[in-house]
């Protein structure tokens, strides 16, 4: 026995798919705007070890700037990965994650970034001056050189990914649907040359 919707029904179910793809279609390309880039990506070949260099354009949305003028930490992690290049798809054989949390101190009026790899909080005067330094990576190792076949080929494949979850629990179910809390970035390849 099957089930028979009306046909006015019918419509506003096709109406409803619609506006939410055209939601998330908007969403896409408005989240362009307050993603997070990556830039001028080098990695060097410095004793046993292959380090990276790279820079990372954190660009806020006005409601994220209000969220941490208010006092709400916001928190990107960079991932790194290390691929090898293969016939069909790549194959990983590397990947690190560093964690950046930014937090305004309204009553200081300084903000504090947080590194989860060194555990070190770093205080600033401005919000430039604490996305600056969120911005540069430097000598990070990344893989050791003895891994690094010379007949094989490999990519660096980078992405900052901002992490909703990290938000208060209030805030997460809009973060997921409004384009202003979009602030990740793609995924980014560059050739390890060695």
């Amino acid at each position: 026995m099957g089930f028979i919707m009306p046909g006015w029904l019918k419509k506003v179910h096709k109406t409803s798919v619609l506006v939410v793809l055209i939601s998330l279609a908007t969403a896409c390309v408005c989240s362009e705007e307050f993603s997070a880039v990556v830039r001028n990506v080098t990695a060097k070949f410095e004793n046993t070890w292959v380090e990276l260099d790279a820079d990372i354009d954190y660009r806020l949305s006005s409601k994220a700037t209000e969220a941490l003028q208010k006092g709400i930490p916001l928190t990107w992690k960079v991932l790194v990965r290390i691929e090898r290049v293969g016939n069909v798809w790549n194959s990983t054989i590397q990947e690190q994650e560093l964690s950046y949390q930014i937090k305004n101190h309204a009553l200081l009026n300084l903000y504090s970034v947080k590194k989860s790899s060194s555990g070190v909080t770093e205080m600033f005067s401005s919000l430039t001056g604490a996305l600056n330094y969120m911005s540069k990576i430097r000598n990070l190792p990344v893989i050791d050189k003895q891994r690094i076949q010379p007949s094989e080929r490999y990519h660096i494949a980078i992405k900052v990914k901002f992490d909703r979850e990290a938000l208060p629990i209030p805030l997460r179910p809009a973060s997921y649907f409004d384009p202003q809390w979009a602030l990740s970035s793609h995924w980014v390849l560059w050739q390890l040359q060695n």
